[in-house]
């Protein structure tokens, strides 16, 4: 049987694009009175975000920004990273998948790298009828996800 070649994609198609955010190495927190903030955050996390129109592929531009976490004073961004070329990474993958792959982060005020992130990206391409039945999937389950109403009646001495 002869091996198929991979399909090209000239955009994002419909679906489900999965962003997995890891853990960091070598950036710094805020030093604050001389205390360094951490420099190896771990978040673990996953994110979920619907391609509900197809995208031009080579267009495709993602900033993660990073920020700390400040109980003194609000939260500031101390990185970013800017994945170029998304869909094609992502489309270019065998089952549209990158794995853990580290991108540098860059400081925002002097846009020089000031350490890594780890990053993993999935898609589902999805057809139409596919695509409505997991946006209806999701909204039923941030229905149920809501904390129930408190009813409060009238009070009887």
């Amino acid at each position: 049987m002869p091996k198929q070649k991979p399909v090209k994609y000239t955009s994002f198609p419909r679906g489900v694009l999965r962003l997995g955010v890891g853990c960091a190495r070598g950036i710094r927190g805020d030093e604050l009175l001389g205390l360094d903030a951490g420099s190896n955050p771990y978040w673990g996390e996953w994110f979920t975000m619907p391609i509900t129109v197809p995208n031009v592929v080579e267009n495709n531009n993602l900033v993660v920004q990073i920020y700390n976490e400040n109980h003194l004073r609000s939260d500031n961004q101390i990185g970013y990273s800017r994945i170029h070329n998304l869909g094609e990474l992502v489309m270019g993958c065998e089952k549209y998948s990158t794995g853990e792959v580290w991108h540098i982060v860059y400081d925002p005020g002097t846009q020089l790298p000031r350490g890594e992130i780890m990053l993993s990206f999935r898609f589902e391409p999805m057809g139409d009828v596919e695509f409505e039945k997991w946006v209806n999937d999701q909204v039923t389950a941030l229905t149920f996800q809501q904390p129930p109403t408190q009813i409060r009646g009238a009070q009887s001495d």
